[in-house]
């Protein structure tokens, strides 16, 4: 007997999807939505970063309060800090460690293995030990 053939969650549909089919689908989401944060669950329900869905919830005619608002750029701005905190904790981890072989994942690589996958200490791993 073949292997049964897994579907797409509900979720993943709706990724990718053009602006105007997005925009259609949003009005039945909004329609069933009941939790706290609408920008933030629109935002990861349909693969979108919150700038533009919150654009796209105003568009829908969503009432969205001054609050959520509020909530929605301090969390904008707070992973915007975080992505630079890492950008510049990995740039210092390059200039401390100058190590010939590395790539996007590793800061060092010591080997590979037989099946040519690099072993070695990530950028993860090299962060922990400068703090």
């Amino acid at each position: 007997m073949g292997k049964k053939k897994k579907s797409k969650s509900k979720k993943k549909q709706f990724w990718g999807l053009p602006k105007e089919v997005r925009m259609v689908q949003a009005k039945s989401w909004l329609e069933k939505y009941d939790g706290e944060h609408i920008i933030k669950a629109y935002s990861k329900f349909f693969a979108l970063n919150l700038k533009n869905a919150l654009k796209e919830l105003e568009l829908v005619g969503a009432q969205i309060s001054t609050q959520e608002r509020e909530y929605t750029k301090e969390l904008i701005k707070k992973r915007k800090q975080e992505k630079e905190r890492k950008k510049e904790k990995r740039r210092i981890a390059k200039e401390q460690y100058e190590f010939e072989d590395y790539d996007d994942t590793f800061a060092f690589i010591a080997g590979y293995t037989a099946g040519s996958v690099p072993f070695g200490m990530t950028y993860e791993e090299m962060e922990e030990d400068i703090i």
